[in-house]
């Protein structure tokens, strides 16, 4: 009862009354805090929602305004379109040019002239009576009193001019416009295939007036209103004839209303200069749909990435002229305030209640700290009294006088105080008990161990041997009693297997890591020498004791207090399992190599046959050319025989030198056919082909051809001289599927799931090995695939070939022709 109770370090952990204050904190601070975040996102979600309303408000009151100024200048445009005098004179024009070729050729001239800037003809063009009539319109001479043009429509206008219905320059108030114009834009949308129509041009850069401008252009009709006869254009300054308009708009320090067009070119804003497109392209289909509206966007259009709050407006009326229609182009106002400007006044009060809260949780925490110490006094009280129970010191009873649950359980101390003093009265008696119990307890386990037929050792961490029961005993020749024995001195080991048995013993029993160990120290060896018993067995965990065998395996034994752990080492005798798993593996030898003997005599069977066959046929054939073509196919199967064993014997592996090539599945399907009509009688079968194309795919072409020809053999076999061979190939996604089907007597359901067997087959006997559908099967699996049989007895057989397809290069053997699959003469042979 003199152990001292161990507590944390200073620092380390928090105290009672620390936690109390801050649990206070928490209880007024999460409340206030969350309630201030509501608040800003309500009042930033109203503020967002009211602004919105009142800009696209504003943007389509501003829309409405800027549509009527421009049908008022259009209107003032069209009285001047509309002038019988000019209507008269470009009828003339019209008139003249249909019946004259003199006109043409002094327009030529005229048209050099006034490109050179010749004085003359730029004065018999802008002194003419019609350029004299737009001058008087454009200072309003002719206009009805109190409809003079202001003086910033007349400031903003730049060109005033006008074209016949050829596109000709023929009255103009400036030197600066081109002498003809029929190829221009305006021009032709304002001509509209003679029919007429209103063109406002997009805003652009006119070099000519050296400002950005846009244009409108109103069609010039005939006095009968039936065809254009010319086209009024006006060029306006897009700065100066909007910024009355807009710049006056403003509301607050960064509010204002902008016009911009489809493309997001600014035609009008006080802060940024015409012409230049919005900073951020997203933020253009956002303002130029065809409707009013408000949006939330990512920035504002003005340079700036902070959320903004902008209300647009299309101009209706304006934007259906706009390059010809509403769907070319269209013009949109644009209403912005800075966000910081906006969303300041909710700020302001988010400031002000974010000061009055720390003033709430200064209180708080002032509050917490004195409602902690009232709490906490009696708790350290609490505390020392513990301590003092702990080390069996508490003489006087703890005094608490709080009246709640601290006073009760100061009052479950003193009782427990009172009851621990009468419990170690008869602790002593308690352990006499508990240390008999042991001691049998040990004994049963000697009993136990002693019992089991297994070898164990117990060795403590100096390799000392202290504890071995009676079947190791028994084994080792170990007398009784042992006297600090050492493992290895039980165990006759030589020096390489006690090497690996202490770095096993080193790591705990970790073979894994000993293994490793051990190949790092010990010194690299001639592959070529053979292994010693001992290490033929590599890392295995089995050690050889004399003639026997035992597999062996650690294990930790934890220790009692104050002392170190032991390992455990159980040994099993496997002599007899490893004589018994020799003997197996030598019958599986044996019977591997039948199956190789028997395979190599099942594939040279049908090349034989085949050269058999030829051999025949060239005995009573006359045609030298035929009798080539046997020889040939002669010296085909002879190498198809000399792969074959290559293959079977693995006397050179090949597929570890050659790689697969592309070929398709049809060529290899006809060259099998051929191959099968010299080995087996088909005079009798009908063959139906029906390819999908030329399907590329990757193997070893011999290899596929010995495979397919097994299958069409079998075919042929099954139908005994007559009957249906059907060969088909079909490609969907990245497979190509061949499929070989025969009409013969098909395959029972009891055999048909043998057929892959080694040696099982339905021939009579020595009509077949039964290893062609393995032979088979295994090659067309090292390309990927797969080969499946679908028979129904009485209707025939299908064997169903599928192939991974492959990108074709150059197929195998060089270029196929028809002739590979040619029939060649029968011979006679057994089958």
């Amino acid at each position: 009862m003199t152990e001292t109770p161990t507590s944390s370090p200073p620092g380390t952990r928090w105290g009672l009354k620390a936690k109390v204050i801050l649990s206070m904190l928490l209880v007024g601070v999460i409340p206030l805090v969350v309630g201030l975040g509501m608040a800003f996102w309500q009042g930033s979600q109203e503020i967002r929602e009211v602004s919105g309303e009142s800009f696209a408000a504003l943007a389509t009151e501003a829309a409405r305004k800027l549509d009527l100024l421009l049908a008022e200048e259009i209107a003032h445009t069209a009285r001047i379109a509309n002038d019988p005098t000019i209507i008269r004179a470009l009828e003339q024009r019209r008139d003249a040019r249909d019946d004259s070729k003199k006109s043409t050729t002094a327009l030529t001239d005229l048209e050099q002239r006034w490109r050179a800037r010749d004085a003359a003809a730029i004065k018999s063009i802008t002194d003419n009576p019609l350029s004299t009539l737009l001058h008087e319109y454009f200072t309003g001479v002719h206009s009805a009193p109190g409809q003079l043009l202001p003086h910033v429509v007349r400031s903003s206008t730049k060109m005033l001019f006008l074209t016949d219905a050829q596109g000709t320059l023929v009255g103009t108030m400036t030197d600066h416009p081109a002498f003809r114009h029929q190829n221009t834009q305006w021009w032709q949308g304002a001509f509209n295939k003679a029919v007429g129509k209103l063109y406002i041009e997009d805003v652009r850069f006119d070099d000519q007036v050296n400002a950005y401008v846009f244009s409108i252009s109103l069609p010039v009709m005939d006095s009968l209103r039936y065809e254009v006869v010319g086209v009024l254009h006006r060029v306006i300054d897009a700065k100066e004839f909007f910024s009355p308009a807009t710049h006056v708009t403003r509301f607050g320090k960064t509010g204002h209303v902008m016009l911009i067009d489809t493309n997001g070119i600014v035609v009008s804003c006080p802060i940024l200069p015409t012409g230049v497109p919005l900073s951020d392209p997203k933020l253009i289909p956002l303002v130029t749909p065809q409707h009013p509206g408000w949006v939330q966007a990512s920035s504002d259009g003005h340079g700036g990435q902070s959320t903004s709050v902008i209300g647009f407006a299309p101009l209706p009326e304006t934007s259906r002229a706009t390059n010809g229609s509403i769907k070319n182009g269209s013009w949109h106002t644009f209403v912005w305030q800075s966000s910081d400007e906006l969303f300041a006044p909710i700020r302001h009060l988010f400031t002000w209640v974010t000061a009055f809260g720390a003033v709430a949780v200064v209180l708080l925490a002032s509050l917490g700290y004195v409602a902690a110490g009232r709490i906490v006094t009696p708790v350290r009280q609490l505390q020392q009294a513990a301590r003092s129970i702990g080390r069996g010191e508490l003489r006087t009873p703890i005094q608490i006088h709080t009246g709640d649950e601290l006073e009760d359980l100061a009052e479950e101390f003193n009782r427990m105080n009172q009851q621990l003093k009468a419990a170690f009265a008869g602790l002593t008696d308690q352990v006499k008990l508990k240390t008999q119990e042991v001691q049998v307890l040990q004994q049963s386990t000697d009993q136990i161990l002693d019992a089991v037929p297994t070898p164990i050792l117990l060795i403590d961490a100096h390799e000392v041997v202290r504890y071995i029961n009676q079947a190791a005993r028994e084994s080792f020749k170990v007398q009784e009693p042992m006297s600090g024995a050492s493992l290895f001195t039980i165990l006759p080991l030589d020096q390489a297997v006690q090497k690996k048995l202490q770095a096993e013993f080193r790591t705990n029993g970790d073979t894994s890591s000993a293994a490793a160990e051990i190949e790092r120290e010990t010194v690299p060896r001639d592959p070529l020498v053979p292994c010693a018993d001992h290490e033929s067995a590599g890392h295995r965990a089995e050690l050889h004791i004399g003639s026997r065998i035992y597999h062996y395996q650690w294990f930790r034994l934890p220790a009692r207090p104050g002392e170190e752990d032991s390992i455990g080492l159980v040994l099993r005798d496997t002599t007899d399992e490893s004589r018994l798993q020799d003997q197996l593996v030598q019958a599986e030898k044996t019977g591997s190599l039948g199956v190789l003997t028997a395979g190599i005599g099942h594939e040279l069977n049908n090349p034989l046959f085949g050269i058999i066959g030829l051999g025949e046929a060239i005995q009573e054939e006359q045609d030298l050319e035929h009798i080539r073509t046997c020889a040939r196919n002669i010296v085909a199967h002879g190498r198809r025989m000399a792969t074959i064993i290559r293959d079977f014997t693995g006397v050179t592996n090949r597929e570890a030198f050659d790689k697969q090539v592309p070929v398709f599945l049809e060529q290899i399907l006809d060259q099998v056919l051929a191959t099968a009509q010299t080995t087996v009688e088909m005079k009798d079968i009908g063959i139906h082909k029906t390819y999908a194309g030329q399907t590329p795919v990757l193997v070893f072409p011999d290899q596929l051809r010995q495979a397919l020809v097994n299958l069409v053999t079998n075919a042929v076999q099954a139908m005994k001289g007559t009957g249906t061979l059907t060969l088909a190939t079909a490609v969907s996604d990245h497979t190509a599927t061949a499929t070989i089907a025969d009409s013969g007597p098909g395959i029972s359901k009891p055999h048909l799931s043998k057929v892959f067997d080694p040696f099982f087959t339905t021939k009579g006997q020595g009509e077949g090995s039964g290893l062609g559908l393995t032979v088979a099967r295994r090659i067309i699996r090292k390309f990927g695939g797969d080969l499946r049989i679908e028979s129904v007895e009485g209707r025939g057989t299908t064997c169903i070939v599928t192939l991974p397809i492959s990108s074709p290069m150059s197929p195998e053997g060089g270029p196929w022709t028809a002739s590979a699959s040619r029939s060649e003469p029968q011979p006679s042979h057994s089958s």
